[in-house]
């Protein structure tokens, strides 16, 4: 019935449909610089002129991939130290890692066109991957125009590099993927002596560094409110999105009585140190009532921020003669 439908479009389908043939494959040919006019040329019922225009895409095309080719080698050789881009001393290493990547997806992009042709589309893992490392190339992106449009502060830089090194990896794990993948191996061995020379640079966030952005966005208000600007959110806590942010503010504000509950529990006071062990230690005049009660709503605002919809089988079930 009608309660199917939500669920069909939400749940893994469509998303996959997006990540394997939407976001690569559909626009691969308009978006390339030549390819598109190249098949516009064969196809123009003025011969002369599409020959004219078909041979000028197609020199272009072969200096796109020549420059790609050179420019995916320096750049691995050297870690992209010498591309010149804006930036301060904090975000041009990424920017520089940017525009390596970008070539790089360039060339892997045209590379699979010369392999695969039109069965690219159907190649959806192929694809995927291709969409994978386009998406993330928009990720980095944004973040750092975001950072740079916040006043390049300083107390964001461990959320810039946390996005910064993740897309990186996600990206460097894609193009390794379709390397591999690639029905002649010999190119794709080839492909990865270009763009990776130096083995594998990228690496994912650190355990230190993830450490510092659950701080940031757990003890800090304003980098959560820059991070989360222009994006809407509601007050009221029985709003979906106002869920959130109230369980949060109910966390960070029985913080300090989750530590107490903590150490007696060390101490052999409570015997319990969750939500279990509450009223045993009101009863033992380890916290008073008050924070007992703040103990317990930020709990259920907890439960209510995690809880998922819940439907109904009843409607499905065949009744047995």
């Amino acid at each position: 019935g009608y309660q199917l439908i939500p669920v069909g479009i939400t749940v893994e389908g469509a998303n996959i449909l997006t990540r394997s043939m939407m976001i690569f494959g559909q626009g691969a040919m308009r978006s390339h610089p030549f390819l598109l006019r190249e098949v516009e040329a064969v196809h123009n019922p003025d011969g002369r002129q599409g020959r004219r225009d078909f041979d000028k895409a197609l020199l272009g095309h072969i200096g796109f991939v020549i420059s790609n080719v050179v420019r995916s080698l320096w750049f691995g050789l050297s870690f992209a130290r010498f591309i010149h881009t804006p930036g301060d001393r904090h975000t041009r290493h990424y920017y520089r890692q940017l525009v390596k990547m970008s070539t790089a997806f360039a060339l892997m992009a045209d590379v699979c066109f010369a392999i695969l042709g039109g069965t690219l589309k159907r190649r959806e893992k192929i694809s995927g991957r291709l969409a994978d490392v386009l998406s993330n190339l928009y990720v980095m992106t944004a973040a750092l125009r975001h950072f740079e449009n916040q006043g390049s502060r300083e107390d964001d830089l461990p959320l810039l590099k946390w996005v910064c090194e993740d897309s990186l990896f996600n990206m460097q794990t894609a193009l390794k993927g379709v390397m591999k993948n690639l029905p002649v191996p010999v190119v794709g061995a080839v492909c990865n002596m270009l763009v990776f020379p130096l083995s594998k640079p990228y690496h994912r966030p650190s355990d230190q560094l993830g450490r510092q952005v659950a701080r940031i966005l757990l003890q800090q208000a304003e980098p959560l409110e820059r991070l989360a600007q222009g994006i809407y959110y509601s007050d009221d806590n029985t709003d979906a999105t106002g869920r959130i942010q109230y369980a949060l503010e109910r966390v960070l504000e029985t913080s300090g009585l989750q530590r107490k509950l903590r150490g007696a529990y060390k101490q052999g006071k409570i015997s319990y140190r969750d939500a279990r062990g509450y009223d045993e230690a009101l009863a033992g005049e380890i916290i008073s009532e008050e924070e007992h009660r703040l103990l317990v709503a930020a709990d259920k605002a907890v439960s209510e921020a995690i809880k998922v919809d819940e439907f109904s089988f009843k409607g499905w079930q065949v009744e047995t003669p």
